[in-house]
């Protein structure tokens, strides 16, 4: 009898043996022939045992090549270190580039602008009250010279019933004169207050490039790159914390990732936010976005102050170190009076940024791989609009978190470089904004009536109307759609994708 037999086996007729696994070892798993006599009839021999199924599996997954599905499988701890040096490098070179612009930005949303004073009271100020006296004087002894020309305006009325008039007392000519209470105009003309030895005199105040040449010239170089530590501290923390709280949440309510989808369409539109378009619950998956950015924003919220602080205080005063400046602060809890405007903050952008594509796509039938030219655009529009709803609220926020800063427990008031705004909750700070603060200039129309009269036109003044208007809200707007533009731009003629962002 051969020792391996070819073919089905007669008792198990249907039964076909597997063809993977390593095929010595499925021929020395065959049972022996038992001997004729003995006592351990059809038993297999101890020798004869057959494969584990950690081998064949071993065997199985050796056939498998995955080289196509990961570049780099088992990378280094020398390769590791170096590219998190890397990224890490990266990302505080283009926040030290940005900086400038954010410091300026800040200063202009948190100024309070001063009250411009009308013609008439500057030149009641820069004439001499003595001049203007002289003058008077001068006109009316001319005119009461001529005492032979007739009264054509003397009252007809009794001499007995005129009441006298009581001799005003004389004073010297560059004397001045305290209890003339005759001009209104004079009285009522507004003291300009004592300025800081530290405060800015930005003659602009919708203008960047003002903001940071007054602020080089003021503080020199380090004046525009104030808190750079602090902007990338907060900006590593945002990304870690914001990450590691979505994994939680979608681990917990049992959803994917919403970062998981993020190099799907990395390649379809220069400017976009998470990916939620291949997750099987959209909606939740936007929920669990939304909910891990305001619970970063909440816990970062101690650090935003201090960044905000360091950026409005003057260089020259200490403390100028992240953990010192926090140390100044009376709680590193998220205060009740900014809670609000935080959430919106910190929600809103991603809330926009998440629902855009999965809008493009329901609605409007956009979609990244079937029309990426339309996607790109619409992506770009929608970044315009989501900087467009930030920055009044950001506006509301700064203002809201110096009031936190300077109400904390210190010895001595704290030095800033503008006047900073006051802050009247979200819907208080920006009617203040638009209708209270300073003084704009609006174009009067010319009367049609009126005759062409060359002295009139030349002294009227331009109206002025309470409040900075719409623009006081929308500081910074400019340099947010140069940025916008600049990455949508440089990703659409090189083919570099990624999320943009402002400056």
């Amino acid at each position: 009898m051969s020792a391996t037999r070819e073919g089905p086996n007669p008792l198990r007729p249907y039964y076909i043996p597997p063809s993977v696994g390593n095929t010595t070892g499925t021929a020395s798993a065959k049972p022996s022939p038992s001997p004729k006599f003995g006592g351990n009839h059809g038993s297999p021999s101890p020798s004869a045992t057959s494969p584990s199924f950690g081998s064949s599996a071993r065997n199985i997954l050796a056939d498998m090549d995955y080289s196509e599905y990961l570049s780099d499988p088992s990378p280094s701890t020398t390769a590791t270190i170096k590219a998190l040096a890397e990224q890490a490098l990266w990302k505080y070179t283009s926040v030290f580039l940005a900086q400038p612009f954010e410091v300026a930005k800040t200063l202009l949303q948190v100024r309070a602008p001063a009250i411009e004073r009308p013609r008439k009271f500057q030149a009641i100020q820069t004439r001499p009250l003595h001049e203007v006296r002289r003058a008077g004087y001068v006109y009316s002894s001319g005119s009461d010279s001529d005492s032979d020309s007739p009264s054509y305006f003397a009252s007809q009325a009794p001499t007995g019933l005129t009441p006298p008039r009581r001799p005003r007392p004389r004073r010297r000519p560059g004397s001045p004169d305290r209890g003339d209470s005759s001009d209104p105009d004079a009285q009522c003309a507004p003291q300009a207050p004592r300025p800081s030895p530290h405060a800015l005199n930005i003659k602009s105040p919708a203008s960047l490039t003002a903001a940071l040449s007054t602020l080089w010239q003021k503080e020199g170089v380090w004046g525009i790159f104030k808190g750079t530590n602090s902007t990338y501290v907060h900006s590593i923390l945002l990304s870690t914390i914001t990450s590691f709280a979505r994994s939680f949440l979608a681990a917990v309510f049992a959803v994917p990732d919403p970062s998981l989808f993020l190099h799907i369409n990395r390649s379809a539109g220069p400017i976009g936010g998470l990916d939620i378009l291949s997750s099987p619950a959209p909606m939740a998956s936007l929920a669990i976005a939304v909910s891990a950015a305001g619970i970063a924003g909440i816990i970062l919220t101690p650090l935003d102050i201090a960044r905000t602080k360091l950026m409005l205080t003057p260089s020259t005063h200490p403390p100028r170190s992240v953990m010192s400046t926090l140390s100044t602060l009376s709680s590193w809890t998220l205060p009740s009076s900014l809670a609000p405007v935080t959430f919106l903050h910190s929600t809103l952008p991603t809330f926009m940024s998440a629902s855009l594509p999965l809008f493009l796509r329901s609605k409007l039938s956009v979609d990244p791989v079937l029309t990426p030219n339309a996607y790109s655009l619409a992506t770009f529009i929608g970044q315009g609009l989501e900087l467009g709803v930030k920055l009044p609220i950001e506006t509301v926020l700064r203002r809201g978190q110096m009031q936190v800063a300077q109400a904390g427990g210190q010895t001595r008031e704290m030095q800033t470089v503008v006047e900073i705004g006051p802050y009247k909750g979200l819907i208080g700070t920006m009617r203040s904004i638009l209708y209270e603060e300073g003084e704009r200039s609006i174009k009067a129309a010319p009367a049609r009536s009126a005759p062409a009269n060359r002295t009139t036109s030349l002294a009227r003044d331009p109206q002025r109307r309470k409040g900075q208007g719409f623009e006081g809200l929308w500081r910074g707007w400019r340099i947010g759609m140069w940025g916008l533009i600049g990455v949508w731009g440089a990703a659409t003629l090189g083919g570099v994708g990624g999320k943009g962002g402002e400056f």
